[in-house]
Parts: C-alpha cells; sequence; structure tokens
C-alpha cells in the first residue's frame, strides 16, 4: 500500500507563504522526487505550512531523507523552512484527499491505548456518514498513522470544507449526538488545524 507524508514546516523569519521563490523551491522538489505534492498554509498560524505526498512505501521515504542526495536535494530549502514534523499514513493516492476544498482541516487524534483504540474505531465508524454528508461534496479520509512509536497509537483525518468556520458549525452540532461526543473520551488528546493550498 502507498503512504501519505504530511510534513509541517515554519516558515524562517522574513519568508512569507505567498513569497513566489518559496513555492518555486518546493515545486522544483516535487518535479525531482516525483511525489504529486501539495503545499499547505496553516490558516490558525501563518507562519505554518504543510506538504503533503506521496510514496510508494515507508521504506522508500526513509531511505530517500537518510541518502546524501536526499540531503542534498531538501537541503535548497533550509533557507526557507525549518523542520517540524512528519508522520505518515496509508493512503491509495492523493486523490483520495479532498484537494478540491477551499479549507482542508488535517487532524491529529491521539488515541489512549488497549480498548480506546477499538472503541474510536467503533464510533467513527457508526458517524462515518455524518461526517461525509456535512463535508458533501468534498472528500473525507481517515486512518492511522503508520510509524507511530510502540505502544502509540494516533489516528489522522483529512475533511474538506469551505470555511473554517463551517467545520466550527458542524463540531458543535456534532456534540448534540451523545455517542458522537463520547468519541472524545478515547482522546488523549489532538490537534486540528485548518490549511488552503498555497497554489490556489
Amino acid at each position: 500500500m502507498p503512504i501519505l507524508e504530511v510534513c509541517q514546516l515554519r516558515l524562517k523569519e522574513g519568508v512569507s507563504a505567498t513569497d513566489e521563490s518559496l513555492v518555486k523551491n518546493l515545486s522544483a522538489v516535487r518535479s525531482i522526487i516525483k511525489t504529486n505534492s501539495q503545499f499547505y498554509h496553516c490558516i490558525e498560524d501563518p507562519s505554518l505550512i504543510y506538504i503533503l505526498g506521496m510514496w510508494s512505501t515507508l521504506q522508500t521515504h526513509q531511505n530517500f531523507l537518510a541518502s546524501p542526495e536526499g540531503k542534498k536535494i531538501l537541503g535548497t530549502q533550509d533557507d526557507q523552512l525549518e523542520f517540524q514534523w512528519m508522520l505518515h499514513m496509508e493512503l491509495d493516492s492523493m486523490s483520495s484527499l479532498p484537494l478540491d476544498a477551499p479549507v482542508m482541516a488535517i487532524a491529529r487524534l491521539f488515541i489512549k491505548d488497549g480498548k480506546h483504540v477499538e472503541e474510536y474505531n467503533r464510533i467513527v465508524k457508526n458517524h462515518k456518514s455524518t461526517i461525509v454528508g456535512a463535508t458533501e461534496p468534498y472528500k473525507v479520509v481517515d486512518g492511522w498513522r503508520c510509524d507511530s512509536e510502540p505502544s502509540k497509537q494516533e489516528a489522522l483525518m483529512f475533511t474538506g470544507w469551505d470555511t473554517v468556520d463551517s467545520h466550527k458549525a458542524f463540531i458543535e452540532k456534532a456534540r448534540e449526538n451523545k455517542e458522537y461526543a463520547s468519541v472524545r473520551e478515547n482522546y488523549d488528546g489532538m490537534e486540528v488545524r485548518h490549511a488552503r493550498n498555497m497554489e490556489g
């Protein structure tokens, strides 16, 4: 199964997400490594950007990162970007993501161990149609991080929205459903960010 790379980077001082040179550099790397990457700019924190890209396997990406060639290719961005974190999730293709949405929500859900994993899966399965209906016509993708530390479980969800407010309105309404709202009892924590495609 191919894997999706999600990488968060922070813009260095004096660099803006609208700088033509930034997108040019990101695009140049994309053309070399052929990951069909998409570049997103965080709405909540304008100093953050996300790179979403596809790799044939996790090992392929890890080998690239460890190689002298990989370090040289990515080194072209050192003057503009500072690495924050990276994670991977199994995904069939980039086209499964809500790339056509004006706003993409990227949710990281840190799930408690043991029975909480099963309970989280059950609740999400029961209410998936509600989430899909709320985000239409944009896609919904969820899965599990495949490079988590031992004994740690991280669920991921990508949803598309017209605006940040439309997502917030859905969350408020969803809280009225007691079972769906109870999914939070299975989290140790969560991080939700909204972002826009930097290439329009």
